[in-house]
């Protein structure tokens, strides 16, 4: 008898260049900080910005900039090969001059050439204190995190689920978190371009909420 075949329903992505990951770090002086997010849209097609400012105040648009990089530039395969995709780009803005302590708002956009708007979600940060103010400062210093899926797919013998565990401990213990030092070994790609998306969108919770530094030991 000829094999019943059933398919599921096409599925699409509303906007596939949306801003997607935005994520923080502290800016070179105290009273700014940067965000950066990815996109599928080039200069030639959208201008990037931030719109943000403290909560429930007027708004300010900050311009970004933006990079690439290609096949060429990777060190050799498996990132010059099978593991290479596409990264589409990376924007950068800087939100300056900072009052201390204060709640801010942001959400990342682009302005298409027509005059349409496309926006990333909004999220919230927290000024750091004036430098030498009585303060307490919390931050969360960890190497080795690697990344994993959460349905445990895509992963040898379940190799990084202490990666899941961590971001999950992170994310449930944000609001006593002022700032993440992730030192080394970020998210273990090896060559493969797709590892660095997965491993933003696990982090995305807190790197968009407070300070993301990544350094080496």
């Amino acid at each position: 008898m000829p094999k019943l075949i059933t398919r599921s329903n096409s599925i699409t992505f509303a906007n596939p260049k949306a801003p997607v990951y935005p994520r923080l770090a502290q800016g070179k002086s105290w009273d700014e900080m940067t965000v950066t997010w990815t996109s599928g849209y080039s200069t030639k097609e959208a201008t990037p910005f931030v719109e943000w400012g403290i909560q429930g105040q007027i708004q300010i648009l900050s311009p970004a900039g933006t990079l690439t990089f290609s096949r060429d530039t990777m060190c050799g395969p498996p990132a010059r090969t099978v593991g290479w995709r596409d990264p589409g780009f990376i924007h950068t803005s800087f939100l300056k001059d900072l009052w201390p302590n204060l709640k801010y708002t942001y959400r990342i956009g682009h302005r298409l050439f027509n005059g349409q708007i496309v926006w990333g979600r909004q999220n919230s940060f927290k000024a750091p204190p004036y430098p030498g103010e009585d303060s307490l400062q919390r931050v969360v210093i960890f190497g080795d995190l690697g990344k994993a899926e959460i349905d445990g797919s895509n992963e040898y013998n379940d190799f990084e689920r202490g990666s899941i565990n961590t971001t999950y401990q992170l994310v449930k213990d944000l609001k006593n978190i002022d700032m993440v030092m992730h030192i080394g070994d970020i998210c273990y790609a090896s060559g493969y371009l797709s590892q660095w998306d997965q491993f933003t969108a696990q982090v995305e919770p807190i790197a968009s909420t407070v300070p993301y530094m990544v350094a080496r030991r």
